[in-house]
Protein backbone atom coordinates (compact mmCIF):
# COMPACT_ATOMS: atom_id res chain seq x y z
CA UNK A 1 0.00 0.00 0.00
CA UNK A 2 1.61 3.25 -0.75
CA UNK A 3 -0.62 6.55 -0.06
CA UNK A 4 1.75 8.43 -2.33
CA UNK A 5 2.78 12.60 -1.95
CA UNK A 6 2.22 15.22 -4.20
CA UNK A 7 4.37 18.43 -3.04
CA UNK A 8 5.35 21.18 -5.81
CA UNK A 9 8.87 22.36 -5.56
CA UNK A 10 8.71 25.77 -6.72
CA UNK A 11 11.71 26.72 -5.30
CA UNK A 12 9.29 28.60 -2.52
CA UNK A 13 10.71 28.66 1.23
CA UNK A 14 7.33 27.22 1.46
CA UNK A 15 7.75 23.98 -0.75
CA UNK A 16 11.06 23.55 0.52
CA UNK A 17 9.75 23.28 4.55
CA UNK A 18 6.67 20.69 2.71
CA UNK A 19 9.52 18.88 0.69
CA UNK A 20 11.68 18.42 3.97
CA UNK A 21 8.90 17.30 5.65
CA UNK A 22 7.75 14.95 3.33
CA UNK A 23 11.45 13.52 2.65
CA UNK A 24 11.95 12.85 6.36
CA UNK A 25 8.92 11.70 7.61
CA UNK A 26 7.87 9.20 4.66
CA UNK A 27 10.97 6.93 5.51
CA UNK A 28 11.27 7.48 9.02
CA UNK A 29 8.03 5.63 9.35
CA UNK A 30 9.40 2.75 7.22
CA UNK A 31 11.95 2.88 9.53
CA UNK A 32 9.66 2.92 12.62
CA UNK A 33 7.24 -0.41 11.04
CA UNK A 34 10.44 -2.38 10.64
CA UNK A 35 11.77 -1.84 14.20
CA UNK A 36 8.60 -2.82 15.31
CA UNK A 37 8.95 -5.71 13.74
CA UNK A 38 11.90 -6.96 15.12
CA UNK A 39 14.78 -5.80 12.70
CA UNK A 40 18.07 -5.12 14.23
CA UNK A 41 19.00 -3.32 11.19
CA UNK A 42 16.38 -1.14 11.33
CA UNK A 43 17.18 -0.74 15.09
CA UNK A 44 20.58 0.40 14.50
CA UNK A 45 19.36 2.83 11.27
CA UNK A 46 17.22 4.58 13.93
CA UNK A 47 20.01 4.77 16.48
CA UNK A 48 22.37 6.39 13.89
CA UNK A 49 19.92 8.44 12.10
CA UNK A 50 18.47 9.76 15.80
CA UNK A 51 14.73 8.56 14.81
CA UNK A 52 12.78 8.34 17.36
CA UNK A 53 10.77 4.95 18.08
CA UNK A 54 8.43 4.79 20.69
CA UNK A 55 9.80 2.20 23.11
CA UNK A 56 13.40 2.59 21.52
CA UNK A 57 14.60 5.44 22.81
CA UNK A 58 11.67 7.37 24.43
Amino acid sequence: LHAGMVVVADGSDDARRRLEMVLTSDPATGVIRHVDAGYEEAVRCAEEKGVRVPGLNY
